[in-house]
């Protein structure tokens, strides 16, 4: 896709005062020529951004969106009103700071349980397993009530891994190179009365998986733990019962500019507002939304408006439902004026690890350049990073998808934390990168500031290399 040339602006990167007034010599050069000062650049007199992007900052927006989930059942998934609550919180933080604030709204999926869930053994040796400790219903499973005997089937990725399964029986499944989704499907289309999948464990609970939208699932679907699933490999007779409704209700997400930015030569900035259903969501991605809102506070002062977009966006946990719709709703002229997309989600991992988006060899010019400037920004300011491809996992993937260029950068989640990274980051090795990932612990003590700054720096450096290109 041919490339739109970036807007040239005055612009003032300075963070935690650690501002130059030169190039760096060594800095990533843009697809134009243009060389990138490695620690920002000096701002003319009567064009400067407001204050500096501070932890301090962000950290306040957190405890604002922590509360709002403390008043709303400790959640703010997309439909709720937890969700609604924070919507109006960040319009209104950007409303006072300037911006015309606009919301679209997206239909997403929502999910309700409406009774106790059941797992538990019949024969042999009867026993009763314990919901959110040992096992939990995947997001929009379906009710049900079953009584079968469980049988393995492998990953289930593949329908051929269902090959001679007795219908009827409840199939046994461990984590592969696919969607659960894909995995209920395949063993609904075998004849299995109910799945059950193997999930990962954080702060002692074990994850629920999402099925990504409720449609066309008939059977009860839930994930269990490790030591659990071992239980049940010998293929015991157990019964299952979930009691559960899904629908959709409208979920607003926020799109906002200075009411003077050009809409040519766009740099888009962008965060999912959305918790899951089991917590309250502060680093998922209250987060990324806190370093928007102080990104967008600290840019408000520029004359001229810079081109920055910034959106805040509803349901990705469920399946990128918001940045999905906006995407795809563009027009071709207004998908061209957007230079790039860069992403936030997750940037203040307890455990973190500074991981940048990766492009591939034979990715567009400026989303490698992008990746460059990340990884250089971090270096800069004595820090380590690691490429990393999400693949379809956060809200870039809905600007990919129709040809616009990504970057952006991400802090883990349940990744466990490597020897060689926790020598890096000074991290603990074997631990989970985020302990408390979509999990009711998500609080702004799950949260490190040091993590928050750290990667508030190097955003700060790479837009102002964008804006100055």
């Amino acid at each position: 896709m041919q490339r739109r040339r970036i807007v040239v602006l005055a612009v003032g990167a300075c963070l935690v005062a650690s501002c130059s007034s030169s190039p760096d010599a060594g800095a990533p050069t843009s697809p134009t020529g243009a060389t990138a000062g490695s620690t920002g650049v000096e701002t003319p007199t009567g064009t400067g951004a407001s204050e500096p992007v501070t932890a301090e900052g962000m950290v306040e927006h957190l405890e604002a969106l922590e509360a709002i989930a403390e008043r709303n059942d400790g959640t703010r998934v997309a439909g709720s009103p937890g969700y609604d609550a924070s919507v109006a919180y960040v319009s209104g933080v950007l409303r006072d700071a300037g911006y015309e604030v606009e919301t679209m709204s997206t239909a997403v999926p929502f999910y309700e349980i409406e009774g106790p869930t059941v797992l538990e053994r019949i024969s042999p040796d009867p026993e009763s397993w314990t919901d959110g400790v040992n096992f939990r219903s995947m997001l929009f499973s379906p009710s049900g009530d079953v009584q079968a005997r469980v049988t393995p089937a492998g990953t289930g990725c593949e329908f051929s891994e269902f090959a001679g399964f007795p219908a009827g029986d409840i199939a046994l499944v461990v984590p592969g190179p696919c969607f659960r989704r894909q995995q209920a499907t395949n063993a609904q289309d075998a004849g299995a009365a109910a799945m059950i999948g193997v999930t990962l464990v954080a702060d002692g609970r074990p994850l629920r998986p999402t099925l990504v939208y409720p449609e066309d699932l008939e059977i009860p679907l839930v994930a269990v733990t490790a030591d659990l699933a071992d239980e049940l490999e010998g293929g015991p007779t157990v019964r299952i019962r979930v009691e559960a409704s899904s629908s959709y209700r409208p979920a607003e997400s926020v799109i906002a500019e200075l009411p003077a930015a050009s809409d040519d030569d766009v740099v888009m900035l962008g965060a999912h507002l959305d918790s899951v259903v089991d917590g309250p969501g502060i680093n998922d991605n209250g987060s990324g939304s806190a370093l928007l809102l102080e990104t967008a506070r600290w840019l408000a002062g520029l004359d001229p408006a810079p081109p920055v977009r910034f959106a805040f966006w509803a349901g990705e946990e469920e399946g990128l439902y918001g940045s999905w719709d906006y995407a795809h709703d563009l027009a071709p002229e207004e998908r061209e004026a957007i230079d790039v997309y860069l992403n936030l989600d997750m940037v203040g991992s307890s455990n973190h690890v500074s991981f940048v988006y990766e492009a591939p060899p034979n990715a567009p010019r400026i989303e490698q350049w992008v990746a460059e400037l990340f990884t250089e920004a971090l270096a800069d300011a004595g820090h380590e990073s690691e490429p990393l491809d999400l693949h379809g996992a956060s809200d870039h993937a809905a600007f990919q998808d129709v040809g616009i260029e990504t970057g952006g950068l991400y802090s883990g989640s349940q990744e466990q934390m490597t020897r060689a990274q926790s020598r890096d980051y000074d991290g603990d090795a074997g631990e989970p990168l985020d302990p408390c990932y979509h999990q009711p612990c998500d609080t702004v003590d799950n949260v490190d500031p040091e993590a928050l700054e750290i990667h508030a720096a190097a955003l700060v450096e790479v837009l102002t290399a964008l804006l100055l290109a």
